[in-house]
Order: structure tokens, then C-alpha cells, then sequence
């Protein structure tokens, strides 16, 4: 069985490392352990998507201005919050069906 270990800078996680040492001891504390494999975190783990849809009568009716407000003012705050200093752009598309 394959073993990671997860290399954390502050409170992210900044790489994975794939234990090569044959004593089965993590990477990064393995002494003498010359063959780590350090990957970045991938892809399809940096990103956070979802959709949001509403049947309130007042929200059903706001325009595409005041739904993007909402979500720029969420940008705002994701990127000012504890996260901030990893947080590197948000996009959103604001429209109906």
C-alpha cells in the first residue's frame, strides 16, 4: 500500500509527499530517506464549486446586479477571512434559466 504524508505550512497543506523509504517512515522525517516524492496537491483539489438556487419569491426576483453584489461581497470575505492569505481568486457566473 502506497503511503502520503501531507506537507502543512501554517494551516494549509502545501504538497504531498509519497513515501519512497523502505522503513515506511513519513518523508519528511525520515533521516537518510534521499528518495521523497514531492508533488504539488492536485487540481481538482484547489478548487471549490457548487450552485445555488432559490424559490424565495423576493431572492427569485433580484436581478443579475443585486445577485452579483451578493457574491462579490462572499469574494470579499473569503478573501479577508483567516483563509486570506491562501485564497487567490473566486469567479461566478450570476444568471437565470
Amino acid at each position: 500500500m502506497k503511503e502520503s504524508a501531507c506537507i502543512i505550512v501554517g494551516n494549509t497543506v502545501t504538497a504531498i509527499c509519497s513515501n519512497t523509504d523502505a522503513r515506511r517512515v513519513p518523508c519528511a522525517s525520515a533521516p537518510g530517506n534521499h528518495n521523497p516524492k514531492i508533488t504539488p496537491v492536485p487540481d481538482p483539489h484547489l478548487t471549490i464549486s457548487g450552485s445555488l438556487s432559490t424559490t424565495n419569491i423576493i431572492m427569485v426576483s433580484w436581478s443579475n446586479a443585486m445577485w452579483q453584489s451578493v457574491v462579490n461581497r462572499a469574494i470579499r470575505m473569503l478573501a479577508t477571512g483567516p483563509f486570506g492569505r491562501h485564497f487567490f481568486s473566486a469567479a461566478a457566473t450570476v444568471g437565470g434559466n
